[in-house]
């Protein structure tokens, strides 16, 4: 990340996907401040991504190391939300700050009603708990366009680029903006 901001590109922030095991080692917090602090990159500037699998084992340790992380100003995103078995008791328990709309919900948004209302349900839920979503899997514009009015201001998907690697020197440079309107010009 620090190297791409030197290159000039506008990086805001990173997820990084954690397992289980590095949540109970102990030193979680001061490994990731250490990195920071030798990359001159601020807590902000990175988001941790949990899976149900370590929501719900949520034991002391996990929840300690959670709340150390938020506590430093790490932003914490439940990701694939809504796909398994984890309770909004879990949810409620955890110290997240996004909800991450699993991209099953988004394929269905455009195709059934019981897509579009599960996805409705989540923003809401987010936003009644303060909590920014995130949409994954966006592939169509109707589907931004669909997330669009249901309030949701960020998403992730094929339509905006396909993953590459840290090496891979092809940057698409798509916003996550509304569809510009037809004019009667």
């Amino acid at each position: 990340m620090a190297v791409w901001r030197m290159l000039g590109l506008d990086v805001q922030r990173m997820a990084l996907n954690l397992f289980a095991a590095q949540f109970t080692n102990g030193n979680l917090g001061k490994t990731i401040g250490q990195a920071l602090e030798k990359h001159a990159l601020s807590p902000a500037d990175i988001e941790i991504e949990i899976t149900e699998t370590i929501a719900l084992r949520s034991d002391d340790q996990i929840l300690t190391a959670l709340s150390e992380l938020r506590d430093c100003g790490i932003n914490i995103a439940f990701d694939d939300f809504g796909t398994g078995f984890a309770s909004l008791s879990t949810l409620a328990r955890l110290p997240v700050t996004r909800l991450k709309i699993d991209r099953s919900f988004v394929q269905d948004l455009c195709n059934r009603p019981q897509g579009a209302a599960i996805v409705s349900a989540v923003i809401s839920l987010g936003r009644s708990l303060n909590l920014e979503v995130t949409a994954e899997g966006i592939e169509t514009d109707e589907q931004r366009i669909r997330l669009l009015a249901l309030g949701c201001r960020e998403g992730q998907g094929y339509l905006f680029g396909k993953p590459v690697t840290a090496s891979d020197d092809c940057w698409l440079d798509r916003k996550w903006l509304p569809a510009k309107r037809a004019s009667n010009a």
